[in-house]
């Protein structure tokens, strides 16, 4: 086999991300995206070892963009409330998106019997959390936040973000997410968060 290249790896990935939006998962198939990429299938197979795995990256990427576009809006925002609000809605924009919706299903599936749903929960919302908790702590040692573990703090927005609304796209319910729908839902979880996780002026703990 020829020596692998980035620049190879990079047209067989624009070729995947076409064949899929255009045919989706299920009816794409490698010798279309080998056709596509201008590369034979053994090629392809030598970057990627399954549809499966070159679907992940393909949507992970976008999902990467995604991420840094809703985490410079974040940081960008000097109000705290602002800013998950306007994380939330960057984040329920790519989540609802058929790509990200059908790699969920996939992943899911996929989850009992290979590494491949371990992967995507480690390189998508697993880093995304991670990184939101870096954020979050960060605030609280502003003192715009309560001193709990980031983590869960991050568990927990992410959660009250997708209530309601990412079970509904995994089971295949109808769902208008429009734009006013979508910040609804997005101001409605920040005010939970905040009015549990938020610093009060009186300093008063909360029953949990």
């Amino acid at each position: 086999m020829r020596k692998k290249t980035e620049e190879k790896r990079q047209a067989i990935l624009a070729a995947a991300r076409q064949t899929f939006r255009e045919s989706g998962f299920e009816t794409s198939s490698m010798d279309d995206i080998a056709m596509r990429a201008g590369a034979s299938k053994a090629t392809v197979y030598g970057y990627f070892p399954s549809k499966e795995a070159l679907f992940l990256e393909v949507i992970l990427d976008v999902g990467e963009a995604h991420g840094d576009a809703a985490f410079k809006e974040l940081i960008a925002s000097e109000n705290l409330s602002d800013g998950l609000r306007r994380f939330g809605e960057q984040h329920l924009a790519f989540i609802s998106t058929p790509g990200a919706i059908a790699l969920a299903r996939l992943a899911i599936t996929e989850g009992g019997r290979s590494g491949l749903g371990r992967e995507f929960y480690a390189r998508g919302p697993g880093a995304m959390i991670e990184r939101l908790a870096r954020y979050l702590e960060g605030a609280s040692q502003r003192g715009q936040l309560r001193k709990c573990d980031p983590n869960q703090m991050a568990e927990h927005l992410i959660s009250l973000y997708e209530a309601g609304l990412l079970i509904r796209c995994l089971f295949g319910y109808p769902l208008q997410l429009d734009e006013q729908r979508r910040d609804t839902s997005v101001a409605r979880a920040v005010d939970v968060f905040m009015n549990f996780y938020g610093v009060p002026r009186d300093d008063a703990k909360p029953e949990w």
